[in-house]
């Protein structure tokens, strides 16, 4: 099997130069095509171990999901897909690998976990990805060890957590905004799980922009994210009478507008459904379904290239926000 020796011998050059130029360093650019051609000729294939041995880094992060017992929407959603995508792009870019992981709040050995993850070093960082309001002990056990990490979530977590918000009250207040400017007297909200974060702060901008606008008739139900939740929730809403629905998730607003549908009551002629996230799915439901962009891709991007900037000492503390926007399509109506 051919080594960094056998390459650097065809190419004429040094190891080090070898090294340099397989990894994207400084190397003037005919000598990295001929370091590149060399290795292909050999059929040479880069040693991870070999880098990490050279560089004290393993090349990998991990995106690790925090959930509870019984609520595992991480699966039976795609809600983690966007993000994913802009978490990957950006690695790609940069040579590293994923290590996609979820952990329940539940699990008796998660300061074992955390301590490993610190400890074996087969890790240079991890992205936290915060689904509930619990005790998050294992943040202020990272920062003493000045492992790098990346949360992304409010900033109610602190003022020295590493963090890219995505603005979820600013998404919920648009939407509170929307049905304040559609004339709206009579409104709901279809909600994730009570003590998500997601649902926390999306509940909270959107109260907050009814309240300000004196609409005092409102009705609360609590969904899981998904389609059947959605449903369910909105039979539930009926005997309310609302003029207008908001869905703190896509999927949930397609099952509340299935129910609409199959008992032949009018959207957005009867009841206007808005929902949240821009998923896919608000493109292949009809009407077509107004919602909020979380930009999530683009969150995924931002969280990769701090926590990258972090391992390599370019950054010490990351607080960044990403702004979502109102994307109307015609699930709502003007009164």
């Amino acid at each position: 099997m051919p080594n960094l020796k056998d390459v650097a011998s065809l190419a004429g050059v040094s190891i080090s130069t070898v090294s340099l130029a397989l990894n994207g360093r400084k190397v003037n650019a005919a000598t990295r095509e001929r370091v590149i051609d060399c290795a292909r000729r050999l059929k040479y294939v880069p040693s991870r171990i070999g880098r990490s041995l050279n560089t004290g880094r393993s090349e990998t992060v991990c995106l690790l999901v925090m959930t509870q017992a019984g609520l595992h929407d991480v699966f039976d959603t795609s809600l983690m897909y966007y993000f994913l995508q802009g978490v990957l792009r950006v690695l790609d870019r940069q040579n590293y690998s994923l290590r996609l992981e979820v952990k329940s709040h539940d699990d008796l050995d998660l300061k074992n976990y955390f301590a490993q993850v610190v400890g074996d070093q087969s890790l240079d960082g991890i992205i936290l990805v915060p689904q509930f309001m619990r005790d998050y002990f294992f943040l202020d056990f990272l920062r003493e060890a000045e492992f790098p990490h990346v949360v992304l979530q409010p900033v109610r977590f602190g003022d020295r957590v590493n963090l890219v918000d995505i603005e979820n009250a600013h998404g919920g207040r648009l939407v509170g905004q929307l049905f304040v400017r559609c004339g709206y007297r009579r409104v709901a909200i279809i909600n994730g799980p009570e003590r998500n974060i997601d649902a926390i702060e999306r509940e909270r901008g959107f109260f907050d922009a009814l309240k300000e606008a004196g609409i005092s008739a409102t009705a609360r139900r609590y969904g899981d994210f998904t389609i059947p939740s959605g449903m369910s929730a909105m039979a539930d809403l009926l005997e309310f009478r609302p003029d207008a629905v908001f869905c703190a998730n896509d999927f949930m607003a397609a099952g509340a507008m299935r129910f609409l549908t199959e008992s032949g009551i009018r959207i957005p002629d009867d009841i206007s459904i808005v929902g949240y996230d821009n998923n896919d799915i608000s493109i292949g439901v009809v009407p077509t379904l107004t919602t909020v962009d979380n930009r999530l891709r683009e969150a995924g991007e931002r969280i990769a290239e701090a926590l990258l900037n972090i391992v390599k000492g370019t950054k010490e503390l990351v607080q960044q926000s990403i702004v979502p926007v109102l994307v109307e399509r015609r699930s709502h109506r003007d009164s």
